[in-house]
């Protein structure tokens, strides 16, 4: 992701980058009961330009900080203050690269340092990917809520640690969990993501499972991903987050659209 070509001063008006044939999703996805957010990554660009096309579309920015190095190296041409003044809230998806060979420490700086850098846009949340070593995670918990910004600490189901995995040591360490349901089905993990339990679930991540971790729109979920999705919805407490983690405009915008139609299907709605 390179900077965004983007003013340092005053704040970009709501959805001014957004195609005007897009801007009918955002008075649909009113009727959801949750928050909807899509990620700072849909076009080739940095992700103040990835929030200004995003902001007047959906209700939150799912912020990628994904590689560790880079992202702390971001400065104001990466996150500027006008960011602060779009309609969009936001949370923020730690690093996929952290170093957990040495124990906790070391990736526990990182995130929270990462937090520090997002601290002006108050993100409502952190999502983690969990060490390798879940023994390590209570006292990756201790330290979150010693030194954190106050905001929940999600971890999400991976090839390596499927929800059932999770969900003991999310619960002893206070932790919540983000749910992905591209991931579940990708890795056989459906079982135990049907028998979570969603007063843990803070989020949901949607796409439809491709090759390996490849995260396609939801148009491409078969009728038997649609019906587990039609559950975990009917299932899902209000103030949760549905992210819908889709890393291309178009494909994110087809997905919204399934939401919206599926939603209105099943009635749920409000």
């Amino acid at each position: 992701m390179t900077p965004a070509d983007s003013p340092r001063q005053g704040a970009e008006p709501a959805g001014k980058g957004l195609h005007p044939s897009y801007r009918h999703i955002r008075e649909k996805l009113k009727e959801m009961p949750w928050r909807v957010a899509a990620p700072s990554f849909v076009i080739p660009a940095g992700v103040a330009e990835n929030c200004r096309v995003l902001d007047g579309l959906v209700d939150e920015i799912s912020l990628l900080f994904l590689e560790a190095a880079a992202c702390l190296d971001y400065g104001p041409d990466d996150l500027p203050p006008w960011l602060a003044g779009l309609s969009l809230t936001c949370h923020v998806h730690l690093p996929l690269d952290l170093d957990w060979s040495q124990g906790p420490e070391g990736p526990l700086d990182v995130c929270l340092a990462l937090a520090a850098k997002a601290a002006f846009l108050s993100p409502r949340s952190f999502v983690l990917h969990p060490p390798p070593d879940l023994g390590m995670l209570p006292e990756a918990a201790a330290r979150w809520k010693k030194d954190g910004p106050g905001a929940p600490l999600l971890l999400e189901n991976t090839e390596l640690h499927g929800p059932a995995a999770l969900a003991g040591p999310a619960r002893a360490g206070g932790l919540g969990l983000c749910l992905d349901l591209g991931h579940a089905m990708a890795y056989g993990h459906e079982p135990a993501a049907e028998s979570a339990d969603f007063g843990q679930v803070g989020m949901l991540h949607l796409s439809a499972p491709g090759r390996g971790d490849e995260h396609l729109p939801l148009d491409q979920l078969s009728p038997a991903g649609r019906e587990m999705l039609r559950r975990w919805l009917a299932r899902l407490s209000p103030s949760a987050v549905v992210t819908v983690e889709v890393f291309a405009l178009d494909g994110l915008v087809r997905s919204l659209d399934c939401l919206i139609s599926w939603t209105r299907e099943w009635g749920i709605v409000r």
